[in-house]
């Protein structure tokens, strides 16, 4: 079992565009059937250097009230899921400043055919917090925004 993240916008953009060997943005969600949760018409998956969603920060659903923050020595944290997470944050305001709607989810791949209940919604605003605080949340829905 994995993460999978996937995320949906109202930019037409190729995301495509902004791979690289951490980050690697594919039309490909067809085996996530949380897809259904979103509410923009783009929709993506967000895979890591492992192919899916795990090489970037995750809290798990029993640790939300750990919410956003920077890494901290007690919890040891890869140097390249750190490096991959902020290139997610950076496309992520890039979508923003080009006043495009963006959401995403953090799914845990349990191999149903039908969508899990989400746990709960956000609204994230990435202006609110530095790059290295982001975090995906297990079974929750980001709205995201960049608003000054």
């Amino acid at each position: 079992m994995c993460y999978m993240t996937i995320v949906s916008t109202t930019s037409e953009a190729d995301l495509t565009k902004l791979n690289t060997p951490l980050v690697q943005f594919s039309k490909d969600i067809t085996a996530i059937p949380e897809v259904t949760f979103l509410n923009y018409p783009n929709k993506w998956f967000i895979g890591s250097k492992d192919g899916c969603s795990c090489a970037f920060r995750h809290i798990g659903d029993g640790a939300i009230e750990l919410g956003f923050s920077e890494p901290v020595d007690w919890w040891e944290e890869d140097q390249e899921d750190l490096d991959a997470t902020l290139q997610v944050v950076e496309a992520f305001r890039m979508i923003l400043r080009d006043g495009h709607k963006l959401d995403c989810i953090d799914a845990w791949a349990s191999g149903n055919q039908e969508p899990q209940n989400l746990t709960g919604e956000l609204a994230v605003n990435l202006n609110e917090m530095s790059a290295k605080s982001f975090r995906f949340f297990e079974g929750y829905r980001f709205e995201l925004s960049a608003r000054t």
